[in-house]
């Protein structure tokens, strides 16, 4: 059983509301389940195996192939989860609410705070997602403005960080939570990612000149290192140049 899932950019950060919002971009994971041992492995990988033995009986081999670099803010842990949930799922004939169970799996492999319930929509379905992550609800999914591509510089290896650190600077998110529920998303985008890589030290410099450049949105996705710019379609080639100065950069588009 073949799955593809998604990569995403944040729009806005859950962890300090527990509102969260992410956009699907075709940055893509393949996850191949069969029944049988072996294969990939991790924390969440194990986390998500054992569910589905506990429930079916049956062992999973998993094959993971990725695009998207791990630990770096792109949404890569919930594609996979979602992807191998899927495919599980379909293989045995479980009928689960995928995004929703990769959240609570993820939440007890320990791999993330919240659960990413938004990245997780978002990777599965596609489009715009809006979550409340402390009560685990998907709020809706809608669709990202059109005419607009994503420059990224893809990261991986983000440093530990304390997630009360940026906890503590609730208001600051609060406000940008208005945005994200009047579905004005590209400012929410806009907002978050600057003050994401402000309180991280995420290349703020670049980011402030990429929307000097004309860029829409500018900023770290997730809790970064990964950057990311929200340019219109065809008017991506001077922060394309910023970017590629500082690291290997990539157009990517909504899906």
């Amino acid at each position: 059983m073949l799955i593809k899932t998604h990569g995403g950019l944040s729009i806005l950060n859950a962890l300090p509301t527990g509102l969260g919002s992410t956009c699907a971009i075709d940055l893509e994971v393949a996850a191949e389940v069969k029944f049988g041992t072996g294969g990939a492995s991790s924390d969440l990988l194990d986390t998500i195996r054992s569910h589905f033995k506990r429930e079916t009986g049956k062992d999973f081999m998993i094959d993971i192939k990725t695009g998207i670099p791990s630990g770096g803010g792109l949404k890569s842990s919930s594609a996979v989860a979602t992807a191998v949930i899927a495919g599980m799922s379909r293989l045995t004939g479980m009928e689960v609410d995928v995004p929703v169970l990769a959240a609570k799996l993820s939440l007890q492999s320990g791999l993330s705070v919240t659960g990413a319930l938004d990245d997780a929509a978002a990777a599965y379905y596609g489009g715009v997602s809006v979550s409340d992550n402390r009560k685990m609800r998907l709020i809706k999914m809608d669709k990202f403005p059109e005419g607009i591509v994503f420059v990224v510089i893809p990261r991986s290896g983000r440093s530990a960080f304390d997630p009360e650190f940026l906890m503590r600077r609730w208001p600051v998110f609060k406000k940008i939570a208005n945005s994200v529920i009047g579905g004005d998303y590209i400012e929410a985008m806009r907002l978050n990612g600057l003050a994401v890589s402000e309180i991280f030290n995420y290349e703020t410099a670049i980011v402030k000149r990429a929307l000097e450049l004309g860029a829409l949105a500018s900023g770290a996705s997730g809790n970064g290192p990964s950057i990311f710019a929200a340019v219109k379609e065809g008017n991506e080639g001077p922060v394309l140049d910023l970017y590629n100065s500082t690291g290997e950069a990539i157009v990517a588009k909504v899906v």
